[in-house]
C-alpha cells in the first residue's frame, strides 16, 4: 500500500466513525434509559459555545466543530456509561430475586364501578 492510500484509508476510517458517533448519539438522544440532564448538558453547553461572541480562533470555524464533536464524543461516552449502569442496576435487582424491572411501581388498585 502506497503513503497515499494509507492516509486515504485513515481519513475514510476517521469520517466513518464520526459518522457512526453521530448516528449513535441520535439513538442515545431518544434511549430512555440515558438520563434528561446529561441529554440536554453537553449539547447546550456546545450550542451556547457556538454562539458565543468571544472565540478562540475568530473568524475560523475550526474551533467550534471540534468542541461539537468532543461534545459529541463526550456525550456517548457518558450515555453508554448511564446504560450501562441502568442495565447492571437492572440485572443486580433481577439477581437478588426480584422479577420486577427498576422502573416498576408496585402497587394496588380496584375497580369502581
Amino acid at each position: 500500500m502506497t503513503q497515499q492510500g494509507a492516509t486515504d484509508a485513515s481519513r475514510s476510517g476517521a469520517f466513518n466513525g464520526m459518522l457512526n458517533e453521530m448516528l449513535t448519539a441520535g439513538r442515545l438522544v431518544f434511549d430512555g434509559r440515558v438520563p434528561f440532564t446529561l441529554k440536554m448538558l453537553l449539547p447546550v453547553a456546545a450550542v451556547i459555545y457556538w454562539i458565543w461572541p468571544l472565540d478562540l480562533m475568530p473568524g475560523l470555524p475550526f474551533d467550534d466543530v471540534a468542541v461539537l464533536l468532543i461534545a459529541l464524543h463526550f456525550f456517548v461516552q457518558f450515555a453508554n456509561q448511564a446504560i450501562d449502569q441502568h442495565t447492571a442496576g437492572t440485572a443486580q435487582s433481577n439477581a437478588s430475586g426480584n422479577d420486577k424491572p427498576v422502573d416498576t411501581v408496585d402497587t394496588t388498585w380496584r375497580v369502581i364501578e
